[in-house]
């Protein structure tokens, strides 16, 4: 379908969610906390879409499986409950919130958290896409239009008594009384690289010069992770604090410029923390009037040690930011609750979907929280209003990066330059997924939960359709 706006009144008809996984290996092993990543595994979904007049709209949307079965879990869980919905063509956000609550409570007996939030959000981004197309808009306007947003369930800390608002003049599309302003464009959003990581082999010195030449090309805050090793991450530490801020231009700032380390949960408590952290030479605060050491810390502690993660950002001074991979918005209260959150990290997927995302970013930025997000850069960029909020990216050369293959798994998107990520103007989320990696066809003789042949190189599709008369309960009052 074109990005054409569709005429007043009618619906879209979802009638087909379908998934297909596929399979990247990487040149070299990657130690990602306590965990070895020898390849990339991510599932793709596609959601359909038939208006009265017989055009399809597809969405789309991906996600790392972390090696979890989530082409099953989104087929058996969360497909059977959106599959037959309506999206009505005057308000498809409407219809996606519906879509959103029906699946979260379809699947509550197992669900709420964990690997069925992440599936219920694979579908949730895909919908929206639909939705952004059905309108005529790109996402993130759409977004904007649509003021009733918070989901029936909490999903995040509410805003502090006294916390500043946004006016609704603040707002794009909207002008001083709330009423549409016209065309909009939106601010480019500030982005994170994930510039190297220093896998075995590599001197402190190889490391920390892949990083220099990314800075060298506008990129201003740049990540790194972990390594077990740690001379090698004392020595990589020193000569980046020495030298980065010369070929940015910029001091450390939390949040917004210098050097991020993502520890991947790596340390079990906030004892082994600190006596790494000790180890690398960055265990004690920034003496008066300096800047941190680091632009942020990621990930030191599992999110649900909210205490541990407090006892680090207090021993240290270092900025925290914490949030990728979590899928219960209450984690990420407790954290903020015991000033463990300097920067609020959501992982659109892994949280619910845009639905469940939009909320919780809202009020993080009502509250002061500087906001970043945890890759899935063609969604996120969407998020956050005038502003935005972080987007985090890898290499994206048409070569690929040997650490994470996204970039090319993907068509469109965000346009990225001197550090800032761009949305994109096409309706919907402006991008679509390579078929060299997904392929979304199935054999229609084939049942519609059952597997596939493969199709393709490490690719297999799966789908669940209107044709299979899967229409539940959660249909009755629509």
């Amino acid at each position: 379908m074109t990005g054409r706006a569709m005429s007043p009144g009618g619906i879209a008809r979802v009638t087909d969610v379908r998934t297909s996984t596929t399979v990247v290996a990487l040149p070299q092993p990657l130690q990602l906390g306590a965990m070895t990543v020898t390849r990339r595994e991510y599932v793709g979904v596609q959601v359909r879409a038939v208006l009265p007049d017989g055009t399809e709209v597809t969405g789309v949307s991906y996600a790392l499986t972390r090696e979890a079965p989530m082409a099953e879990i989104v087929e058996r869980l969360v497909a059977p409950h959106v599959v037959g919905r309506d999206l009505p063509v005057d308000d498809p956000a409407a219809g996606v919130r519906a879509a959103w609550d029906a699946a979260l409570r379809g699947s509550a007996i197992v669900g709420r958290v964990g690997l069925v939030r992440r599936a219920i959000g694979l579908v949730d981004v895909a919908l929206w896409d639909v939705a952004g197309k059905v309108a005529g808009v790109p996402v993130w306007r759409l977004l904007d239009s649509a003021v009733t947003d918070v989901p029936p369930v909490p999903l995040g800390p509410p805003v502090p008594d006294g916390a500043a608002q946004v006016p609704s003049s603040a707002r794009p599309g909207q002008g001083p009384s709330g009423d549409p302003a016209g065309p909009v464009v939106p601010a480019p959003r500030p982005a994170i690289l994930v510039a190297a990581y220093p896998t075995p082999g590599r001197t402190a010195r190889a490391v920390a010069d892949e990083v220099l030449d990314r800075a060298r090309e506008g990129w201003s805050l740049l990540k790194i992770s972990r390594s077990p090793d740690h001379d090698l991450m004392r020595d990589l530490l020193a000569i980046l604090r020495a030298e980065l801020p010369g070929v940015t231009g910029r001091e450390s700032e939390p949040g917004r410029s210098g050097l991020v380390v993502d520890v991947g949960f790596g340390w079990r408590d906030a004892d082994e923390a600190l006596a790494d952290l000790d180890a690398w030479g960055i265990g004690a605060p920034a003496p008066a009037g300096e800047p941190p050491a680091l632009a942020w810390l990621e990930d030191p502690v599992l999110p649900e040690d909210a205490a541990g993660a407090a006892r680090i950002r207090e021993a240290t001074g270092l900025p925290l930011a914490i949030g990728d991979e979590v899928t219960d918005p209450e984690v990420l209260a407790r954290l903020d609750a015991l000033g463990a959150l300097d920067v609020a990290r959501v992982d659109v997927v892994g949280i619910g979907g845009i639905t469940a995302a939009k909320p919780l970013v809202r009020s993080w930025q009502d509250a002061g929280l500087v906001t970043s997000s945890h890759v899935y850069p063609e969604v996120s960029v969407h998020l956050g209003g005038a502003a935005g909020i972080g987007v985090e990216t890898f290499e994206r050369s048409p070569q690929g990066n040997p650490y994470d293959p996204a970039p090319l798994l993907v068509e469109g998107g965000p346009e990225f330059s001197s550090g800032t990520a761009l949305p994109p103007e096409a309706p919907g989320l402006g991008f679509a997924l390579s078929p060299s990696y997904f392929s979304f066809e199935s054999d229609p003789s084939l049942p519609s939960m059952g597997l596939a042949s493969e199709t393709g190189p490490g690719t297999t599709p799966t789908a669940c359709s209107t044709d299979d008369n899967r229409m539940l309960d959660d249909q009755e009052d629509r």
